[in-house]
């Protein structure tokens, strides 16, 4: 059995969850079993398709092995994997339609992950309209970032119907399961340590400190930014601006709802053409119009925009499947601006000076910032972070998650049946209680919604606005 250290990120992901808060993510895949035997994909015919790729998914058969009294981050173990515990099926009542879809994915995406098991589970979710199905798969942040979920999905999905079988290469000499006492030995090597690290790694986390989510809008973090931007900024200073307080940043219940956009890929790449931006920057602004639609009808439009925070993938092609490789910018969405084509120019120019200043600093402040807290520590302090961005007389750091995958551009099937539509679904916490996840498949983009259930009871509103803020920019570029 292999043994490796939950990374830094996963362990803040860990750290953060309570008993309202989840950060595992999730992939829904629309499917059509017509072509199969039956016109239908069964359980038993799922979990031996999981079987035969197991072991092209090491991430899926490795669970969490806690160090002794918290003093470290835990350790990924290899383990054996009940199949009939991960991969379950489950039956929608009449009428099958999106909207029940949506309300079942919202109650399974509710629910934690066991700690004592692989953090993943499948679902195959049969009695969708018109003969479909779907399979909702979860998986625990700190197994995988967003960019390791995509080489997972290439290695369940294949790019024709009948494949090759595909197994693994023979796995290498493994290692013995971590004991007890040798993980408090390299633990308390690692506190006496942990002062030096944070001595060395203080320069480059204070070099980007003040530009991340929550940490950044600290009080006396934005004078320590500045005085780095003085000391060797090739550009100026740039403060996370004050984010307003809107209905869906307050402190968020242990239940979600789930919205669904889905727009054509190649309006987006019109409009992209037309104004010379990016998709990211077309996805930014059709969020920002669907938001201000949004507030307006709750009557809670504030005079100066939103803020977003935008992770940004540090991944490198051909690296592990598994783990977190990323950062983060915080950049105003301009939910201020009523004109379409000027908000799409608004969220260009920020995205360009967000990204600037990733590249001018420290991508990696995020992970060096949480090296400074000594692990025993990390839990408190995370959920202290967590209370602090919803304590009302504060305003919060940032008012939305707002993610952009990269997805497949060619058609996949999953054991033989055609995947019709990919929509990614991540997680909400306190003072961050809306998350959107864009991720494209073939011709579409589409867009997961993932909101608190009491603070957006019509999160579906949002994402019907997104077709709508899409469609006004696609007019405007064509005369």
């Amino acid at each position: 059995m292999t043994m490796r250290q939950v990374d830094e990120l996963g362990a803040m992901y860990l750290a953060a969850e309570n008993d309202r808060t989840r950060t595992h993510t999730a992939l829904l895949a629309t499917i059509d079993p017509a072509a199969l035997a039956g016109g239908r994909l069964t359980v038993r015919r799922l979990r031996e398709l999981l079987r035969e790729r197991l072991d092209l998914v090491p991430a899926f058969h490795r669970r969490l092995a806690a160090v002794p009294f918290g003093l470290d981050r835990p350790f990924w173990i290899d383990c054996a994997v009940d199949l009939d515990f991960h991969v379950r099926e489950i039956a929608l009542p009449e009428p099958g339609d999106d909207e029940v879809l949506r309300e079942q994915v919202a109650r399974i995406f509710s629910r934690p992950l066991d700690r004592s098991r692989p953090l993943w589970e499948m679902y195959l979710v049969q009695g969708l309209a018109g003969g479909r199905a779907a399979v909702l798969t979860k998986v625990h942040h700190a197994l995988a970032d967003a960019q390791a979920g995509l080489q997972i999905l290439g290695a369940l999905a294949d790019a024709e119907p009948n494949p090759q079988r595909r197994t693994a290469p023979p796995p290498g000499p493994s290692d013995p399961p971590p004991r007890a006492v040798s993980m408090l030995v390299h633990s308390l090597s690692g506190l006496v340590r942990q002062p030096v690290r944070a001595v060395t790694g203080l320069p480059a986390a204070l070099s980007g400190a003040d530009e991340l989510p929550v940490v950044g809008s600290l009080p006396g973090v934005r004078l320590v930014g500045a005085a780095a931007a003085l000391a060797g900024r090739r550009h100026p200073h740039r403060p996370i601006g004050r984010a307003p307080r809107t209905s869906f940043n307050g402190r968020i219940s242990a239940q979600r709802r789930i919205g669904v956009a889905d727009v054509p890929f190649d309006d987006v790449r019109f409009v992209k053409r037309h104004f010379a931006v990016s998709v990211n920057d077309v996805v930014m602004a059709i969020a920002a119009g669907a938001l201000r639609r949004w507030l307006l009808e709750h009557s809670e439009l504030p005079d100066r925009s939103l803020t977003a925070v935008v992770p940004v993938s540090l991944r490198r092609p051909g690296s592990a499947a598994g783990g977190n490789q990323l950062s983060a910018v915080v950049v105003p969405l301009p939910t201020d601006v009523g004109d379409p084509a000027a908000r799409l120019g608004v969220a260009h120019r920020a995205m360009l000076v967000a990204l600037r200043d990733l590249r001018t600093t420290a991508p990696d402040a995020l992970t060096d910032t949480i090296r400074l807290v000594p692990p025993p520590f990390l839990v408190r302090t995370v959920q202290f972070l967590s209370r602090l961005n919803a304590w009302a007389p504060r305003t919060p750091a940032t008012n939305v998650n707002i993610s952009n995958i990269r997805g497949p551009g060619e058609p996949l099937y999953l054991a033989g049946a055609v995947v019709e539509s990919l929509v990614p679904l991540a997680g909400i916490t306190d003072g961050l209680g809306l998350n959107l996840t864009v991720m494209s498949y073939r011709d579409r983009l589409a867009i997961g919604i993932v909101a608190d259930r009491e603070e957006v009871p019509d999160v579906q509103c949002i994402a019907d606005s997104l077709g709508a803020e899409l469609a006004a920019l696609v007019t405007f570029a064509a005369h």
